[in-house]
């Protein structure tokens, strides 16, 4: 049985800010999967559900009881309108009557398959790169990095302190480059890599690189199906492998950092399997 809740750390969990209920089992910490803070319990979606279903049925009995116990509101709805001769135009043609169209015939020799749940296999970047701090994406995800940062398990105090006040200070961010990962992959496939490579040579892309003040900040993600701690090490994976082919593979000299973000909504709140990305921003300090 599961239990559902909600963060109230609105400061620094997108998750909080973004309002969005976690499921947790019965058997796991009732905590936030993004920020580790305790949840706030939240009824089930399916109790909400049926209360829902209960007044909207409760408004129709009310409704069909108003109109059946006022004489003039049932006239007005059933009794049909007379129409007058001297309002029907001589020579107009009357109006059609309803046709109905048969659908096509199933055809035999096919099947219908649902659509595939698989993210796009392409590597995407903003049509405009906007760089602007105080916009609100940017600030949302300028939190929940510092937030990340902090709970990072496997970087010094003093990398931490680095990229903490790189983000921190940062007089301009923003997202430049997303690539979509399949479902239990943490490798760039050939076909991604040569993708990459094309975007980072677009003369917005090139200008950021040729920066030596630039920092890249590498932020993996998960769909926020399974155990929390297995996501994080999926996202961290991915973010790591797009860190070694942009330095390795690439020849991106800028400064690089990777954080795994977990089990996100991020890009998809309904198709989960379309948040399983890697987010690139640049950072300006």
């Amino acid at each position: 049985m599961s239990r559902y809740g909600k963060c109230q750390n609105f400061s620094g969990c997108l998750l909080a800010y973004r309002g969005e209920e976690t499921e947790v089992d019965s058997d796991q910490p009732f905590i936030c999967a993004e920020c580790g803070k305790p949840l706030a319990e939240v009824g089930s979606p399916s109790a909400m559900w049926m209360r829902y279903l209960y007044a909207v049925a409760g408004l129709l009995v009310i409704g069909g009881i108003v109109v059946f116990t006022v004489p003039s509101l049932r006239e007005k709805i059933f009794k049909p309108k007379k129409v007058d001769a001297a309002e029907v135009q001589p020579g107009a043609e009357p109006a059609p009557e309803p046709t109905t169209t048969e659908p096509p015939p199933a055809n035999d020799n096919t099947t219908s398959t649902p659509p595939a749940m698989e993210a796009p296999r392409f590597v995407t970047s903003p049509a405009r790169i906007d760089l602007d701090v105080s916009k609100q994406e940017n600030k949302a995800v300028k939190a929940e990095v510092l937030t990340r940062v902090d709970l990072m398990p496997n970087v010094s105090s003093s990398n931490k302190d680095k990229l903490y006040s790189a983000v921190e200070r940062a007089r301009s961010m923003g997202k430049i480059l997303t690539i979509p990962f399949a479902s239990g992959k943490t490798e760039l496939a050939a076909s991604d890599l040569d993708a990459l490579k094309v975007e980072l040579e677009k003369p917005a892309l090139s200008r950021l690189r040729e920066d030596p003040t630039a920092v890249f900040v590498i932020l993996g993600y998960a769909d926020p199906k399974g155990d929390p701690k297995k996501n994080i090490t999926y996202s961290q994976a991915r973010a790591d492998a797009v860190l070694k082919a942009m330095r390795d593979r690439l020849g991106i000299i800028n400064v690089m950092h990777t954080i795994g973000m977990g089990g996100s909504k991020l890009l998809d709140g309904d198709n989960l399997e379309k948040n399983r990305i890697v987010e690139i921003w640049a950072v300006l300090p």
